[in-house]
């Protein structure tokens, strides 16, 4: 873990490492619906990207880094998902905690991610998203809401998944 990362990120880290031993890879968690907190940070080149800007879309948001293995991992399915569901009205945001911009170009040089990644230097976003653990993924609805929630790497490709976030996206 980086040594710019606050004491409290490398212990949620460390916790959030050990909870994913018991969670079920794969198990998207229906939440009920509850308004979506506030997502505004940059991208790797600085530019800002905002969730509100994105409110019409079914919007995936990843907590992650390049420091976990599951995270790793998970990064080319979560591109293909993004590539099968995108014209659909499907978005992907990767929110990189406690990391710098050239530590997540560094692994872009090995992983191609299609998808738009910003960054979370202080954890605070994660924190007021409740992301306990990374990964962490939410599931945005049309409207801007919470809608289900997955904690622990996962296969984006598997058929279960695909047809949930596909129900969603018919919804208005």
């Amino acid at each position: 873990m980086p040594k710019t990362c606050a004491p409290w990120l490398a212990i949620l880290a460390l916790i959030g490492h050990l909870l994913l031993v018991p969670v079920a890879a794969g198990e998207l968690q229906s939440v009920p619906p509850a308004p979506a907190p506030v997502l505004s940070l940059a991208d790797l080149q600085g530019r800002p990207l905002d969730l509100s800007a994105l409110r019409g879309k079914v919007v995936l948001i990843n907590f992650w880094a390049t420091y976990c293995k599951p995270c790793r991992e998970e990064m080319p399915s979560l591109d293909r998902l993004r590539s099968r569901l995108g014209p659909g009205g499907f978005e992907v945001i990767g929110v990189d905690v406690a990391e710098d911009a050239d530590t997540v170009r560094r692994f872009l040089a090995t992983t191609s991610v299609g998808f738009p990644l910003t960054l979370d230097p202080e954890g605070a976003v994660m924190g007021r998203w409740k992301a306990i653990a990374l990964p962490t993924t939410i599931v945005v609805d049309r409207r801007g809401r919470i809608r289900a929630r997955l904690t622990g790497g996962a296969d984006w490709e598997d058929e279960a998944i695909i047809t949930r976030l596909q129900k969603l996206m018919t919804e208005p």
